[in-house]
């Protein structure tokens, strides 16, 4: 009997192994059939860590294990969240006193900072504490509204654009203190690019036909002339640096063209024409090959600096906003106006090989160090996309960060403490903070404009922009709803004009829209103050 229970033991055993054998077989069979093999991280290509829409951070580690935080700013909840990058775990919510626009590390890791492009201040955020305070510019009647940010390239000062006071802040990025402010640089400064060796700083400007030089250590400044045409109120105007520090180019929006400089000469060396209203331009990785987004065309424009030649033009999708040069040597373009993000080979004649779809309105590209991961912020959702590019299907994940999220950050040299910490249980407390900032509190229709008004401005990143805007009359809301349609707000053409009487109206002046999570800190600092 004991030698008959052996023998049923042993073969269930062996039964046992062997299903246990071959669904490790089946498991790794179907893990390698999903594998995809990744190209060595082309040449040409750079994090761009330092530019105000950079694209990565610092870390240069190809060897990279997956492990980190990501750091996402939200416009319409009006907060800064971090979430750990393999989980999706919320690791801390933090409500802004503005509206972040975009977040960038230093180059060492230890600081974040959040423009906060509606507020006062830039918030910056300690990565090793998790505590935040407020960088203020004084000495301003108008709030300063921070709204782009650059860094030196040695890491040591970050420059802010200060566009509701024409004037750029600079900052120790290591202690987050505020050193000086630039003034009187120019009406709505928007992009900066510090020279290599820090000592010139290149910033465009949305309502002036020029831009300004600064000369960080002297603060003496030079008008470098762009266009003769008015920008009224302004528009667009990206500026971009070469990676060596030999070229700077500028978006002449209203005029339908890209101007370039000699960086050390500053003198015009060609304007580009017939490029349909550039906003975001962009050097392509470490080249002097030049590539513009185009939103409302939904395409990019490339040229080459060095050859002073225009190269064509090509649809990408809906809202085109940055190109990129992945690390991988393809060309990647983010669309505000679509669900997904566009692939194209530089070699093949810029040929579309991939669209890679995300949830809504991709607006802000990152990828990891080592090239295996890119993430993307879903402008007009609450979430951001984590797309593993080692893998053939089941490839894309999303992370619950807020409503509207802008810019995107990672952090790669999180303590191997923090990291088990955030990643072995959900922070509940900081989890429901993100669910109330990502529920909007609005009224109930009063017409239908407002319903139209209502149902579609939630849909792109525009509403805070909307809320404070001071455009009289129905000529003048009409570039901003058509800018809300190219940036993915759905409406069709009686919905577009419902919408346009609306705003021209000035009703939307009196309503109030917030987040749960507004809502409940208001009321919380209304009792307090009341005791």
């Amino acid at each position: 009997m004991k030698k008959s229970l052996k023998l049923s033991a042993f073969v269930l055993l062996a039964v046992s192994l062997t299903a246990c054998t071959e669904a490790a077989v089946k498991n790794t069979s179907l893990a390698e059939v999903n594998k995809k093999e990744l190209p060595p991280v082309h040449e040409d290509y750079s994090s761009n860590w330092w530019k105000d829409q950079p694209n990565g951070n610092a870390d240069t580690n190809t060897d990279w294990n997956g492990e980190g935080w990501i750091l996402s700013s939200n416009e319409v909840s009006n907060g800064v969240a971090i979430a750990d990058i393999k989980t999706g775990n919320v690791v801390k919510y933090i409500q802004s006193s503005g509206t972040p626009h975009h977040i960038h590390l230093n180059k060492k890791q230890t600081w974040a900072f959040a423009t906060q492009r509606y507020g006062t201040s830039v918030l910056a955020i300690n990565m090793e504490t998790l505590e935040s305070h407020n960088i203020d510019f004084p000495g301003f009647e108008n709030a300063p509204a921070p709204q782009h940010m650059t860094m030196s390239r040695d890491g040591k000062y970050a420059f802010t654009s200060l566009n509701g006071v024409g004037a750029v802040g600079m900052i120790d990025a290591n202690n987050a203190e505020l050193i000086k402010v630039f003034k009187d640089v120019g009406k709505k400064p928007r992009d900066l690019n510090v020279t290599p060796d820090g000592k010139k700083l290149f910033v465009s400007l949305q309502a002036e036909p020029f831009i300004t030089v600064i000369d960080i250590e002297t603060g003496e400044m030079r008008k470098l002339e762009r266009t003769t045409t008015d920008y009224g109120k302004g528009t667009g105007s990206g500026l971009d640096m070469s990676n060596d520090g030999k070229y700077v180019a500028v978006s002449n929006t209203a005029d339908n063209e890209v101007a370039l400089y000699d960086a050390k000469s500053e003198k015009l060396l060609k304007k580009f024409g017939d490029i349909p209203k550039p906003v975001n331009v962009s050097f392509m990785g470490n080249t002097h090959i030049l590539a513009t987004g185009n939103r409302n065309d939904g395409s990019i424009s490339i040229m080459d600096a060095d050859k002073l030649k225009f190269i064509h033009t090509i649809k990408t999708g809906p809202g085109t906003n940055i190109p990129y040069l992945g690390p991988d040597g393809y060309w990647y373009t983010s669309q505000n106006g679509a669900g997904y993000l566009t692939v194209m080979d530089p070699e093949d004649n810029f040929k579309i090989v991939r669209k890679i779809w995300g949830v809504q309105n991709i607006h802000w590209l990152s990828w990891s160090p080592d090239g295996s991961m890119v993430f993307g912020s879903n402008w007009g959702d609450k979430t951001l996309t984590k797309i593993d590019l080692t893998k053939k299907k089941d490839f894309r994940t999303t992370i619950p960060v807020g409503l509207n999220p802008n810019g995107i950050a990672i952090k790669t040299n999180v303590p191997k403490e923090l990291l088990v910490k955030y990643q072995q249980e959900q922070n509940a407390e900081e989890a429901t903070r993100i669910k109330k900032a990502s529920t909007l509190i609005f009224p109930k229709a009063r017409d239908v404009n407002e319903e139209a008004f209502l149902g579609t401005c939630l849909q792109c990143h525009d509403i805070g922009r909307i809320m404070r805007n001071n455009s009289k009359g129905a000529e003048a809301w009409t570039s901003v709803v058509d800018r809300m349609k190219g940036n993915g707000a759905k409406m069709n053409d009686e919905q577009r004009q419902q919408i346009i009487d609306y705003l021209a109206s000035d009703q939307h002046k009196s309503l109030s829209i917030q987040t749960e999570l507004e809502a409940e800190l208001s009321k919380e600092k209304q009792d307090k103050n009341n005791k």
